[in-house]
């Protein structure tokens, strides 16, 4: 198998960059979409230890650091775009054998695919949020608090002089009657 495989395996660079685990979910979520072309109804959560990335009643497993049988498969990507492409094959094919010809070139696709988007590099980590200084949200939270209540006092005022014309009136009817 391995030399089947290694028009695939050759394309993988020699040092990879170890996959987190959000990388792994947002990765594996983009190649099942490309391969199959629709997306996995279900959850998707990160499994760990020697599990395999695989689908098990309804929640897609997604393990970017597998350590079991490493003879065939380096961790990280070239194991989880093979895991993902055997999935993908196996439903839009269901009756054909797991290492066919066709699983080949979908596997070769979806690495070309993974070095192209430049996802080795890191594309697909997720953005630093800024942190804004505690004074800084809790001075916005205050703004925002009088903004509130501002608006709520001139509804209330609004409110009350409607209600004052509603008694004039029935006090100048009650009064003619």
């Amino acid at each position: 198998m391995t030399e089947k495989y290694h028009s695939v395996n050759s394309q993988w660079p020699a040092n990879l960059p170890p996959l987190s685990d959000q990388e792994a979910l947002a990765g594996a979520k983009r190649l099942f979409r490309k391969a199959t072309g629709k997306a996995f109804k279900g959850k998707w959560k990160i499994a760990t230890g020697n599990r395999y990335t695989w689908p098990r009643r309804g929640v897609f497993y997604v393990n970017p650091r597998r350590t079991g049988d490493l003879r065939h498969f380096q961790p990280g990507w070239p194991d989880l775009v093979h895991f993902i492409s055997h999935w993908a094959m196996h439903v839009l094919h269901p009756t054909w054998k797991s290492h066919c010809s066709a699983h080949l070139s979908l596997e070769k696709e979806l690495t070309e695919y993974v070095i192209a988007q430049g996802w080795l590099e890191g594309k697909l980590k997720a953005q630093p949020k800024a942190v804004v200084p505690a004074i800084d949200r809790r001075y916005a939270n205050v703004t925002a608090g009088i903004a509130r209540w501002t608006t709520k006092l001139k509804r209330a005022k609004t409110a009350l002089a409607k209600l004052e014309r509603k008694r004039r009136y029935y006090e100048r009817k009650k009064g003619a009657a």
